[in-house]
């Protein structure tokens, strides 16, 4: 919250990132990594090991500029996050997706699985969740063609056909892409 009251954070960055409506306490490695991201727009590299934050170390400022973009009505994808496996992707996509409920900012889970029907992605989302979709999720390939989300999660083979295929080049154009986090 400190560093929203002093301008670091767009104010409704901790909120997103709280437990029972109160932001949560960071580790010095996360609030380190966020300073160095946000202020110094440093690239960051954070070594630490599992269960330690280090989602939170890059969402954080990843959601702050996905707010004060949306603010200045900017479109596009603005960040791409690249896991190794789809259990993880999923994993992590799953807990972002629940942070942004609610703020505006949408998300999307780019892999192999992912249904280009916009009604037979929501049966596989329900069936791979165990939930209903949430306002913050574009769940179709249709739909993240037509309405690219601010935040795309994706593996390695995915980004490779973002790139080439003719249907997803138009999510990361040559130019005047918002793209900030990779």
């Amino acid at each position: 919250q400190a560093h929203a009251d002093s301008g670091l954070l767009h104010s409704k960055t901790p909120q997103i990132f709280s437990n029972d409506d109160k932001p949560i306490g960071l580790y010095k490695h996360q609030e380190d990594a966020i300073v160095s991201i946000i202020s110094k727009n440093q690239n960051t590299i954070i070594t630490t090991g599992t269960g330690s934050g280090k989602s939170f170390c890059f969402g954080i400022p990843i959601i702050d500029e996905c707010l004060r973009l949306k603010g200045q009505n900017v479109g596009g994808i603005k960040a791409i996050l690249i896991y190794p496996m789809n259990a993880l992707a999923n994993s992590q996509y799953d807990v972002f997706a629940e942070k942004l409920a609610g703020s505006g900012l949408k998300i999307a889970l780019y892999t192999g699985d992912t249904q280009t029907d916009p009604e037979t992605a929501i049966s596989f989302h329900n069936d791979t969740f165990g939930r209903d979709p949430l306002d913050s999720e574009v769940l179709s390939r249709t739909e993240i063609q037509e309405n690219p989300p601010d935040i795309l999660i994706t593996n390695y083979f995915m980004l490779e056909y973002l790139m080439t295929r003719f249907e997803d080049r138009s999510l990361l154009p040559p130019q005047n892409s918002n793209l900030k986090f990779l």
